[in-house]
Parts: structure tokens; C-alpha cells; sequence
């Protein structure tokens, strides 16, 4: 375990998450009462090590950010050997394996003994996904930004680029000051940070609208080649999935138009 600063420690728990990538963070918050955002570890000697790390700690309280696998893994085996309250958005309890104790939205304030942090809704990757942002402008930033690998957007999940996006933004308003992501180191010069995911995202879309250009009816698959030029043909499912996020997207402001997952420049 690592402390970063009075109340902030974290601990990197091994997780099935996607590459480079290897562990979930798991934020412990607060100094002997403790919260902790996202425990992962799918085997028993990667929920060992989040245990040993609050070993000499109270954890009340366990926060969700969403939903996803590589985010919840411990969650049971910590709830039941500590009697911890699970916390999550409507959006991210809806798609548990588990019941959670309490539902929580924007506007909760998470009260530790080392300060208050407020959530903030931040769908996108995640319908239910929430940051919790404290008063010194740290910022709990779950899978809104990574420090190692990047962001995917899965449309039949519920990733949506606009609201993306919006929430990005949301959180450059806030004013942060570090951002704690869910994989890899903490991220300073953080409003720079996220607005380089904002301008990535739009570079992105003038890719996809280029490749469209020229082209009749297009799934988004057809387009990955072009887009993603150099990846592994193995990866090209996984690319086809954010090109098509960003289609919906185009095709929502009337860019591009939609025949089911076909695609094609409007006008």
C-alpha cells in the first residue's frame, strides 16, 4: 500500500482487466475508518493483498465507480470479512451479481476522517459511473481516464461518446488538481489531461468522417482499417466497437446517416 497524502493511499490489486494494463486500483480513503473505492482481484491471493493492506484499518464503507468486472471482484469477500456497506449508483446496481446496501448519486458526500468527498455522476463508459472529488482537488476517477492503456467505450454496454464527453468536461469545471484513475499512476496537471482525452475524441471523429467520406452504406467494422491503421487484426473487434461510438454519435447530430449498423455521410 502507498500513501499519497493525509487520508489518500492506494493499493493495486491484480484484475482481469483489459492490456497494458494489469490491476485496478483500489483508493483507500480516510486514515483508520476507511473507505475503499473499487475492490478488485478475482483470485484469492489478489483479495489477500487488498485485505492485508486495511489490516490495520476499520473499512465502513466499500464505493463502487461502476460496474465493470475488474472493479468488483473483492467486493463480496471484503463485505463479509469486514460487515463494510456497499455503495453504488442506480445505473451501476442494476448490473451487479450482488445487492448493494445503499444507492448514491450526485451530490453524495462521503464522509471520512481525513475529509468529505462529494460524487459526481460521470456516465459515459459507464451508465452509473461516479468520480468523487474532495476539497483539495483530488479527484477518484475510476475509468473516466487511465494512467497506463486508455479508455474503451462498449455501445452494448452502455458507453456513449456524448456523454462521455460531457462528463469530461464536468470534470475539467471542477478544477482537480490530481486525478486517481482505476489503472496506473496518479495524473497531475490534471485539467490538461482531461482535455487531451476531449481532443483525442474529436481527432478521432475527423478520422471516422474522413474514412466514411467517398464510401456507400459502411459498418463500422469496414472502417478500422483506415482509422485504426497499424493495430493487430485481433484487436480490430475491440476498435470497431469505438468507431461505432463515435458513429452514433455523428449520426445523433445528423453527420452521418443510419441504416441499423450501417453507416454513411448525410447529404
Amino acid at each position: 500500500m502507498r500513501n499519497l497524502r493525509e487520508g489518500l493511499s492506494v493499493q493495486p490489486v491484480e484484475s482481469p482487466t483489459l492490456p497494458p494494463a494489469t490491476h485496478t486500483n483500489a483508493w483507500i480513503l480516510g486514515e483508520r475508518r476507511v473507505t475503499i473505492v473499487d475492490p478488485a482481484g478475482i483470485s484469492a491471493d489478489a483479495r489477500a493483498v487488498l485485505g492485508e493492506a486495511v489490516a490495520d484499518s476499520t473499512v465502513e464503507t466499500i464505493f463502487l465507480t461502476h460496474h465493470h468486472r475488474d472493479h468488483i471482484g473483492g467486493v463480496e469477500t471484503l463485505r463479509a470479512a469486514t460487515g463494510a456497506r456497499v455503495l453504488a449508483h442506480p445505473e451501476t446496481a442494476s448490473r451487479l451479481p450482488f445487492a448493494v446496501d445503499e444507492i448514491v448519486d450526485e451530490g453524495f458526500v462521503l464522509q471520512t476522517d481525513a475529509g468529505d468527498w462529494e460524487a459526481i455522476h460521470t456516465p459515459g463508459h459507464a451508465p452509473g459511473h461516479l468520480c468523487l472529488i474532495r476539497e483539495d482537488g483530488a479527484v477518484v476517477a475510476g475509468d473516466m481516464v487511465a494512467g497506463v492503456g486508455t479508455i474503451l467505450l462498449e455501445p452494448s454496454d452502455g458507453g456513449n461518446l456524448r456523454a462521455y464527453l460531457h462528463s469530461l468536461q464536468r470534470l475539467i469545471d471542477a478544477g482537480p488538481d490530481v486525478l486517481l484513475p482505476a489503472h496506473g499512476p496518479e495524473i497531475t496537471a490534471a485539467v490538461d489531461y482531461l482535455d487531451s482525452y476531449i481532443s483525442h475524441r474529436h481527432q478521432r471523429t475527423r478520422q471516422i468522417q474522413q474514412a466514411l467520406a467517398g464510401r456507400g452504406w459502411s459498418e463500422a467494422i469496414a472502417l478500422v482499417p483506415t482509422v485504426y491503421a497499424g493495430v493487430p487484426q485481433m484487436f480490430w473487434p475491440m476498435a470497431a466497437r469505438q468507431v461505432l461510438c463515435h458513429l452514433l454519435w455523428l449520426a445523433e447530430q445528423g453527420a452521418v446517416e443510419r441504416d441499423g449498423d450501417s453507416f454513411r455521410s448525410a447529404g
